[in-house]
Formats: C-alpha cells, sequence, structure tokens
C-alpha cells in the first residue's frame, strides 16, 4: 500500500496542459547489489528513512529512526570504508526529547565538512529541530541545535533542510504558520555574528497553494521549488515556485494535481535541469492498477516563467515488475539520465530502483535496474546517490540481515 513516509502529522486550474508522451515498455537490466552494511537495531540504530551523501574522503553518512539503546530516538552515522568492507559509527544518538526526536531528511554537508539536519519532533515544544554537526580536530563531532521550532507560526514538524552554499540553511515543515490552515511553512535560517534567526518565507493556506511542503531545489534564474503532499485545487497536491524579486518572496502554483493521469501526492521534491525544467514523482496516480494509481515519474517543462506543461514520463503499473508508489526524490547522472526508486513492488514486492533514459523520439523508456529479491538485502528503497565510482549508492528502510534495514550499493 502507499506510504507517505515524510509526513511527520496524520492535496488546478491547470498551469499549462497535461501532457502525455508515448511511455516507453519498461525493461529490465540487473545491477549488482551489496550490501555495506546492515543495522542490527541496537546502539548502530535502525530504520534509515532518508538519502546518504558523501564527504570528500568517500564517506557516507546519514540518520537513522531509532534503536533499542542508545540513540532511542535516532541517530547520525558514518559510513567509514575499508579493505576488509565498510564500518558504521554513531556520531550522534539523540538520547533525549529535547536533543530531538527522529532525525528526518537527507543531510546537507558545506565546504567545511559541517553536518546540517532536521528532528521532526523535539525540543522545548516537540515541534522539531534544526540541527549541525560540527568535525573535531580529535576525529569527533560537536552537535548544536541551531533552532528550535515552536509549532506556531513559525513552522513544525520540519521535513528536511538544504543549504544555499552562502552559509544559509531552508527547509519546510509539515504544520505550523497560518493559523487558518497549520498547512505548514518554507523557512529561511539565516547565519549572522555566530546565531541563527528564521524567516518565514511562505505560509500554505491548502486551496488553492497546497499544504504539507516537501524537499526543497534552487535553480540559477529565480529561487526555490517544491512539492506539497496535499491540498491545491483538486487535493492531489502541487508543484510550487517561490521566486526572490525584489528582496521578496513570491509564491506560485506551476501545477496541481488533479490524482488522475498527471498523477497524486507528491511526496518526494523535485529536481531542475540545465534548461530550467524540472522532474519528479508522485506516489499515486497514474491509472495502472494499484488503489488510487502506482504514481508517475513527470517532468514541468518550462515554456515561459508563468506557464509550464506538464509531461508524465512514466507510469508505474500494478504488474508485479517496474515497482509502485514511488517517494524517493530522483537524481540525474552526467549524461541527464534519470535514476529513482519505488517504495513497493517489483516481482517480490520490496521496491525497485530504475533508470529513465529519453529515445530519439521523445519517449521515456523505464529499465529496472534493481529488484529488491528478498527483505534480507533490503526492502523499501529510500533515495539514491550517485559516485564518482559510477556507482548508486542509498538506503533501505526495513530488511537487512536483521530486519532494521541497510544501506547499499548499486554497480552496474
Amino acid at each position: 500500500m502507499p506510504l507517505n513516509k515524510f509526513q511527520a502529522v496524520s492535496r488546478r486550474a491547470i498551469v499549462g496542459v497535461v501532457l502525455t508522451l508515448a511511455i516507453g515498455v519498461a525493461t529490465t537490466a540487473a545491477a549488482k547489489e551489496s550490501v555495506l552494511y546492515a543495522f542490527t537495531g541496537s546502539s548502530d540504530g535502525a530504520f534509515p528513512d532518508s538519502g546518504l551523501v558523501f564527504d570528500d574522503a568517500g564517506n557516507l553518512y546519514g540518520t537513522n529512526q531509532g534503536g533499542k539503546v542508545g540513540g532511542i530516538y535516532g541517530n547520525v552515522f558514518e559510513l567509514t570504508p575499508s579493505a576488509s568492507g565498510w564500518t558504521e559509527t554513531v556520531i550522534h544518538a539523540f538520547a533525549d526529547p529535547s536533543d530531538g526526536i527522529n532525525p528526518v531528511g537527507p543531510l546537507v554537508r558545506d565546504d567545511k565538512g559541517n553536518l546540517f539536519g532536521a528532528t521532526v519532533q523535539g525540543g522545548g515544544s516537540n515541534a522539531g529541530t534544526v540541527f549541525e554537526l560540527s568535525p573535531t580536530s580529535d576525529g569527533g563531532w560537536t552537535k548544536s541545535t541551531i533552532y528550535v521550532f515552536s509549532g506556531g507560526s513559525d513552522g513544525a514538524y520540519p521535513s528536511g533542510v538544504i543549504s544555499d552554499g552562502r552559509g544559509n540553511i531552508y527547509g519546510t515543515t509539515d504544520n505550523g504558520g497560518d493559523t487558518s490552515c497549520s498547512c505548514g511553512v518554507v523557512f529561511e535560517l539565516k547565519h549572522s555574528k555566530g546565531s541563527w534567526t528564521e524567516i518565514v518565507l511562505h505560509s500554505f493556506l491548502g486551496i488553492p497553494d497546497g499544504k504539507v511542503p516537501v524537499g526543497l531545489v534552487f535553480d540559477n534564474v529565480v529561487g526555490l521549488y517544491g512539492t506539497t503532499e496535499g491540498g491545491g485545487l483538486y487535493g492531489g497536491g502541487t508543484v510550487f515556485q517561490l521566486a526572490h524579486l525584489n528582496h521578496r518572496w513570491k509564491e506560485s502554483i506551476l501545477h496541481s494535481f488533479t490524482g488522475g493521469a498527471d498523477g497524486y501526492l507528491p511526496v518526494a521534491g523535485v529536481i531542475v535541469d540545465q534548461a530550467g525544467d524540472l522532474y519528479g514523482t508522485t506516489n499515486e496516480g497514474g491509472g495502472d492498477g494499484c488503489q488510487n494509481g502506482c504514481g508517475v515519474v513527470f517532468e514541468l517543462k518550462r515554456i515561459s516563467n508563468e506557464k509550464w506543461k506538464e509531461v508524465v514520463l512514466h507510469r508505474f503499473k500494478d504488474n508485479g515488475h517496474d515497482g509502485t508508489y514511488p517517494t524517493a526524490t530522483l537524481i540525474f547522472d552526467g549524461k541527464g539520465n534519470l535514476y529513482g526508486t519505488t517504495y513497493e513492488g517489483g516481482a517480490y514486492g520490496n521496491g525497485t530502483a530504475f533508470e529513465l533514459l529519453e529515445s530519439f523520439d521523445g519517449s521515456w523508456v523505464e529499465t529496472v535496474i534493481e529488484t529488491f529479491i528478498s527483505p534480507s538485502r533490503g526492502s523499501q528503497p529510500n533515495s539514491l546517490i550517485l559516485g564518482t565510482d559510477g556507482n548508486l549508492y542509498g538506503s533501505a528502510y526495513d530488511g537487512g540481515a536483521y530486519g532494521d534495514g541497510l544501506a547499499f550499493q548499486l554497480s552496474p
């Protein structure tokens, strides 16, 4: 069944015309999966709920939702490669609610090696926090809480953060904001003279601009893009733009999902190509099996700054092969090919990793590059990252030798 795993509590006049290209038939090309580390659910943590991030030395970092001892409210971990395999080190364990509960969203690493992330809950108002982890000279880490949400107009239950590359942090919350809706906010944390100040860039109202925003990304022209899991004119979620103009932020709705062939409930953010077009997934919709559709991969083509067209690149089908219910943000490789995961489906029901290649005629063909064969090899995969070695890396929320999730590598 579909799983909205990013939502901490608990979606059109059409902007442009909904188009559907000829959808290519899904094919299968096996990649070699290697399990880098299987979480035991003890002091090393359990249930990684987001993608991984590399540092310059080739180490991987991620977050877990919890464990039986130590960081019972989640942890931040490092995976270090060696000739004999990968070693996990917990670099921060959330052991007290005031410190934060359930870190969420991929971590962000700055050019100084600091890591930033968010916790869904915890802090003084139990509405979540944003934290920073800084490496120390002795090889350890120092954790600082840089913002605690009050749960009011500043937002509640953050769902991840990004950096603008100039030392400022941006993110979204699932809740809080305007009291008439409490539908979430987009926020900025500005760093100045050793302290952090929150600025709410936009508070969502449900109709028409959506509710429960997730997944921000910058472009090189106007500012920020993201999605909302719900709300909009049809209740199926939206894709929005926040343009930074004359020192102010203006929100525009680029697409409101109808719940039909165009998709329904985007629970991950979008990515931007060099032409300024956007690519993303919806968790449901598309109309090919499943109770409410099995999800789609879509493109929003920029016609102008005020006009966009949605193109469905692939519809997932409930046929046991190409996967169902995508929940993770897509990635590009250097050639413009798309990669992603589905949370369920595939021949064994544990999810898939897929590639989408554009054909000469403009259609896209999906290739399943990994079907997670058994829970012991991982189940419910999160978003992927591309390593400098050409391999794909990721984590799976469930499965593994101990049933508490794992980190994996996919080699072509």
